[in-house]
């Protein structure tokens, strides 16, 4: 605790605070206010398809300069096409078999990937029933999980862990690939902040903002060092006009 205190003194002597007296609330009220949940709840609500439509823009943009890959599809047909295009170019990093695991999630079932007719793509479901999904996982080298939000803000994506959704789908994997409903897009991590603190998950979730990187060594920045090496998002319109 002794060096947090004296971490915050370096920081408060840097910004010409005194170190004596705590700033009062009163001298700062945007620092120390806090969001009014309910309306932020209620400006999530009224956002109309366009609004949201808008939020993709946002989000693709701050996606760019994190290698974020986005995509847009209309209904669930038009973004299995997207991902079969995804899963055709390209090759596993440390195998030649193509395996895909993908999360027990009713908008990973509509895509109907299994469908697609290739006999050599082996697809793999993380449902509780499966006892080999850890290894599965570990052999495959594409992931596909069904994000809970997306936030345009920051281009992140919000993803639960629970029965059936393991963060290993996620995490493994070279290539992740997330499919999030446009109506499940928010502006930013205040309007999420809302949404958790109305309905708190049951278990751990991660934010995930691109493909895993660092700049650990010689400040090169490298992608795939502690996750995948390659990210997309598609973005799904499940009621295009």
């Amino acid at each position: 605790m002794a060096e947090v205190n004296d971490f915050i003194a370096h920081i408060r002597s840097a910004l010409g605070f005194s170190l004596e007296n705590p700033r009062d609330p009163v001298q700062f009220p945007a620092l120390f206010s806090s969001a009014d949940t309910d309306e932020v709840l209620d400006r999530i609500s009224s956002r109309t398809r366009e609004d949201k439509q808008q939020l993709v823009v946002q989000f693709r943009e701050q996606a760019a300069p994190l290698k974020l890959n986005v995509h847009e599809a209309a209904e669930f047909a038009g973004a299995a096409k997207i991902i079969d295009d995804i899963i055709r170019e390209s090759s596993p990093e440390f195998s030649e078999a193509k395996e895909i695991i993908l999360h027990d999630h009713p908008d990973i079932a509509a895509l109907s990937l299994s469908n697609t007719g290739d006999a050599q793509i082996v697809h793999h479901i993380t449902s509780p029933t499966n006892t080999a999904a850890r290894e599965q996982t570990i052999a495959s080298y594409i992931g596909i999980t069904a994000p809970s939000w997306g936030v345009a803000d920051t281009a992140t994506v919000l993803q639960v862990t629970k029965t059936g959704l393991p963060r290993s789908t996620s995490l493994v994997p070279s290539i992740h690939i997330g499919v999030l409903r446009l109506e499940n897009m928010l502006a930013d991590l205040i309007e999420l902040y809302a949404v958790l603190k109305q309905n708190p998950p049951d278990s751990s979730y991660v934010f995930i903002s691109g493909p895993s990187k660092t700049a650990d060594i010689e400040s090169q920045l490298v992608h795939g060092a502690h996750g995948p090496k390659e990210m997309h998002v598609v973005v799904v319109d499940v009621s295009p006009e």
